[in-house]
């Protein structure tokens, strides 16, 4: 019922449209174009009230019939647009719901070898300033899953599972918004790991308590990935719910036993 309460007042929309406004507008075109007369506003406007009159008369119903079943198919193609895109929207606001419920569940059931916890990128909340050490933290535990399963890095969440948001780390950066949020990610992702690793990081935010949180899914890597701060290159894997870098010898032992 819904939906053809839609169509029909589209349709009604479309009809009056096309009658009442493209119709003598029309009209206007068309004694211009067959009058050879140029065009000046002024006369614009002079036509444009003659003509308008003249549309609604008896002798233009045959145009403004056309016209109008014109604008009323139109209104129909609209009004199943319309549908078709309200329900598309429903259908990603169940699906965001959907996600929203998913990051609630992965939250209360806390870290693991799949999921990590970090309260900020730069904001230090210990010493309540910017502390770009912190880059390198995220950068290990990024090439952590990267060279284990995979996983997902939730920030703006405390080691315990509470809501802290990314507003103090919003404030800390260029561009205080979501999308300098997620451009600051990929820096760190691309200096300290190699640009080609950002394609295995997928960036989405999320609303929890009113707060923004921000979740990177992270794909594992087929080839070795190493953190590289300007003065070591190190090897980190996620063990459980902690990442740990490993030796020279580790390292080839561990890669060793992924080939298996």
């Amino acid at each position: 019922m819904a939906k053809i309460k839609i169509i029909f007042v589209h349709l009604l929309l479309g009809a009056g449209v096309f009658y009442f406004l493209v119709h003598p507008f029309t009209m206007v075109l068309y004694w211009f174009e067959f009058s050879n007369t140029a065009f000046s506003f002024s006369l614009f406007q002079k036509v444009l009230i003659e003509r308008f009159l003249e549309s609604f008369t008896f002798n233009m119903k045959g145009m403004g019939g056309l016209l109008t079943l014109l604008g009323a198919f139109l209104g129909i193609v609209s009004g199943l647009f319309w549908i078709n895109l309200k329900k598309k929207n429903e259908l990603i606001g169940t699906q965001q719901r959907l996600l929203v419920r998913d990051i609630e569940e992965l939250i209360q059931a806390g870290e693991n070898e799949r999921v990590e916890f970090k309260s900020s990128i730069r904001y230090d909340y210990y010493r309540k300033i910017t502390n770009r050490e912190l880059e390198l933290v995220i950068a290990k535990t990024i090439v952590g899953f990267m060279n284990a399963k995979g996983g997902r890095l939730i920030l703006g969440v405390d080691d315990d599972g509470k809501i802290l948001g990314l507003e103090k780390d919003f404030k800390t950066l260029k561009h205080k918004n979501k999308d300098g949020y997620e451009r600051e990610i990929f820096r760190i992702i691309s200096t300290q790991l190699s640009h080609k690793a950002c394609f295995s990081n997928h960036i989405s935010f999320y609303v929890l308590d009113e707060k923004n949180i921000c979740v990177v899914d992270i794909e594992p890597s087929k080839k070795p990935v190493y953190v590289n701060n300007g003065e070591n290159t190190t090897f980190y894997v996620r063990t459980g719910n902690a990442t740990y870098p490993l030796t020279v010898k580790e390292t080839v032992d561990y890669l060793k036993t992924q080939k298996t």
